[in-house]
């Protein structure tokens, strides 16, 4: 290689390239050919899960139509009246026709009998059966003896599902639900008979992957039914698959990749198989398809790299000649030459570079001191934007403000020794004080110190640690320090502290040095929780006149009988403001109307700095809130239409809410709690605390079984306050436990 010229490494360098395409084309085409396996892998385990959450979705809609059926009023009413006299039989006409609803509803063929222990008798959506007739129904090319016919009748069951047998092979499947659910006694029973093409039309419709088998297995391994290759699908039981969940088999002279899943609510059994060597054979085209593509890209790359060579190097040399002709002695090859011409436009960057940085810390301390003397008024992402480009990022959320008198200070004359002051004290700060940066700000013969930490603790330990610094640095001058906050939006009220602190204690020195006996000041609002909570319920109840009386009590508390800080205040007033909107947004109407003027009450108070402007701010929102809710029960009390529905909805929104019960919805519909439960038990057939505690437990199964969290986790979602009573109602209702549900036992 040349001294002289970088040509020879740059095409050293684009030849080196190539061979790395090269390489790198080689290993995608083998990657590809990986990848594809993969792919059609994926694609068969993607349709045997779908596969089996149709196939649960379907059984769980069954075992829906179960629940509904076993609580419908005139059903339970009819099964359990031990001798039905003959002119209630009328009664089975209105339970044929529910049956019919249902079966019009579904849109998979079940069959579906009711077979009343009362009465012996079976009744479908047709007719009525005989105990003989519905057994010879059933038992059509079934193994299937009267005896266990009668054994099912008998027998308790929840949701059951049962696969009969044939001798020649066929199958059906019956889900059995006895009426009532939660008690022994079975006093009727429903059987809800599925079709076998239904379940093939399911595995097909969700399995069709060209030259796959997959087969369906019931609990004791006896197939249900087979889609694909008879001979393979009869191999399938017998093969141990319990081992993994998906992996390769080999039957025979033949490698199949599996897929092996378990039903977890009926304990059936899904195997999707597919052959490897279909798949192998699909994945020769890449090796065909990628040689001409690879060359291609070769061929293109060298033209590319040649013309890319020649049009880099002309401006470089071009360059270089340039500077050759202005008699500047130049050694080396190209990129020597240009860093000897450019080294005096180093000199006057590294010079733009030192004022640049005293600007930058010339503007850091102006920004900073407009964020204390000042509300921040950016959104976070602008303000961090802003922090980043003045070099102000801080090393942690937590804050404090310490305010120091200088001028008493013996080196504190002139702009000079002030400024040597501030160098001191930043040095003796970053010395002193552990993890904390510490900006200072003069100001008039004072100085602001904004102390910058990393924790709550930090912060605590600093202000102990800075306490001896400022004392050593600052002979004779006073300091203050606020207390700790967090997050730098909130250093104007943590500024505003330290500054009232400050004069109070000037005035207090002031009063000391005239003589005059100084009496403490109250700086604790009284504002209890009781007082806040009466406040809030008669701005909701819409009386004004009430929610002015005790508003002007708190005023009168903490702005005449104590003189609390502004600061204080306003915390207070922010308080108040927040609490009446969160009362106002479980009032719809009233939020619609009411959130955007309470949004910009809470942006002024910001700017407000005497307690005058605050009290006017508080009287004026609680009179205008109170009005609108006003309003609102007035409108509310005229319209109740349809007093179910605004049942159903306020529980639907409401009922996982852990203090949520009959008496608070009574409290949101403004009813009364013994008539809101009659009026929903005549019109539902069902008691109001039985529906809440159904929607809670249905919230929590879903939350189990879709989002795999605890059940803890769930009851807290749900609603439920005490975990053992969610084990309790869970069981009721779905038979098991919520932690067998989520085993999957």
């Amino acid at each position: 290689m040349k001294r002289k010229s970088v040509l020879y490494a740059w095409g050293l360098s684009y030849l080196a390239l190539l061979a790395l395409m090269l390489a790198l084309c080689g290993m995608l085409g083998y990657r590809a050919r990986a990848q594809l396996i993969q792919e059609y892998k994926s694609i068969t385990q993607t349709l045997q899960e779908r596969t089996s959450g149709e196939l649960q979705a379907y059984f769980d809609d069954m075992a829906t139509c179960a629940y509904e059926i076993a609580n419908n009023y005139t059903i339970t009413n009819f099964v359990m009246d031990p001798a039905p006299k003959k002119e209630s039989y009328y009664n089975l006409t209105q339970i044929q026709e529910t049956l019919r609803v249902y079966a019009m509803n579904g849109d998979k063929d079940v069959r579906r009998y009711l077979y009343m222990n009362n009465i012996q008798r079976a009744l479908s959506q047709e007719t009525i059966y005989e105990k003989e007739d519905l057994y010879k129904i059933l038992s059509e090319k079934l193994d299937f003896s009267q005896e266990d016919f009668a054994d099912l009748l008998e027998g308790s069951h929840f949701n059951e599902l049962r696969v009969l047998h044939g001798d020649d092979g066929g199958t059906s499947v019956i889900m059995l639900s006895s009426i009532p659910l939660v008690r022994r006694t079975t006093r009727a029973t429903l059987l809800q008979v599925l079709d076998q093409s239904e379940l093939r039309h399911i595995v097909t419709s969700s399995s069709a992957v060209e030259g796959s088998t997959s087969v369906l297995l019931d609990e004791e391994n006896r197939v249900i039914c087979a889609i694909g290759e008879d001979a393979l699908a009869e191999k399938l039981p017998q093969a141990d698959l319990t081992a993994v969940k998906s992996s390769e088999l080999r039957l025979g002279d033949e490698t199949y990749w599996f897929q092996y899943q378990e039903l977890p609510a009926e304990g059936w059994k899904l195997i999707t198989v597919l052959p490897m060597t279909e798949i192998h054979a699909r994945s020769q085209w890449i090796v065909r398809q990628s040689v001409p593509i690879i060359g291609a890209i070769l061929l293109l790359g060298a033209a590319l790299c040649g013309v890319f060579l020649y049009y880099n190097y002309r401006p470089l040399n071009s360059l270089r000649k340039h500077l050759t002709e202005t008699g500047v002695p130049l050694a080396g090859n190209e990129y020597d030459q240009l860093a000897a011409a450019f080294s005096d436009a180093r000199s006057s960057l590294e010079q733009m570079q030192v004022l640049w940085d005293d600007q930058t810390r010339r503007l850091r301390q102006e920004f900073l001191q407009s964020c204390l003397e000042g509300d921040v008024v950016y959104d976070e992402k602008r303000l961090r934007q802003m922090l980043e480009y003045l070099d102000a990022g801080f090393v942690g959320e937590w804050f404090c403000v310490a305010l120091v008198d200088i001028s008493a200070s013996p080196d504190a004359d002139g702009t000079q020794q002030e400024q040597q002051i501030l160098t001191r004290l930043e040095s003796e700060l970053a010395a002193g004080v552990e993890t904390c940066r510490a900006d200072m700000l003069p100001q008039e013969g004072l100085l602001i110190a904004l102390l910058n930490f990393q924790s709550e603790e930090a912060a605590v330990r600093g202000i102990r640690e800075a306490q001896p610094v400022l004392s050593k640095v600052i002979e004779g001058g006073r300091f203050v320090f606020s207390k700790p906050s967090c997050n730098f939006e909130n250093i104007h009220l943590a500024y505003l502290e330290v500054s009232e602190q400050y004069r109070a204690e000037n005035d207090a020195a002031c009063r000391q040095e005239a003589g005059i006996a100084t009496a403490p000041l109250a700086a604790v609002p009284r504002f209890p929780a009781e007082q806040e909570e009466l406040l809030l319920r008669y701005i909701t109840a819409g009386n004004a006149a009430e929610a002015q009386e005790v508003i002007q009590l708190v005023l009168r508390y903490n702005w005449e009988e104590q003189i609390l800080p502004v600061s204080v205040c306003r915390c207070l007033a922010y308080d108040i403001l927040c609490g009446i909107l969160r009362s106002v947004g479980a009032l719809p109407a009233v939020w619609e109307t009411q959130k955007d003027v309470l949004r910009e009450d809470l942006h002024a108070l910001r700017h407000y700095s005497e307690r005058e402007e605050i009290a006017a701010l508080l009287l004026k929102t609680v009179e205008r809130t109170a009005a609108a809710c006003a309003q609102w029960h007035s409108t509310a009390a005229a319209a109740k239409e349809q007093p179910l529905d605004r049942i159903l909805q306020c529980v639907n929104e409401h009922y996982r809410e852990t203090d949520f019960n009959v008496s608070k919805a009574a409290d949101y519909l403004a009813m009364n709690v013994a008539y809101l439960s009659k009026l929903f038990k005549q019109q539902t057939g069902i008691g109001l605390l039985n529906y809440i505690s159904g929607l809670r437990v249905k919230y929590a199964k879903q939350c189990i079984l879709e989002r795999h969290i605890s059940v803890a986790q769930a009851a807290r979602e749900a609603g439920f306050e005490n975990i053992n009573t969610f084990i309790r109602i869970f069981k009721k209702y779905e038979g098991i436990t919520p932690g067998n549900l989520a085993d999957g036992k």
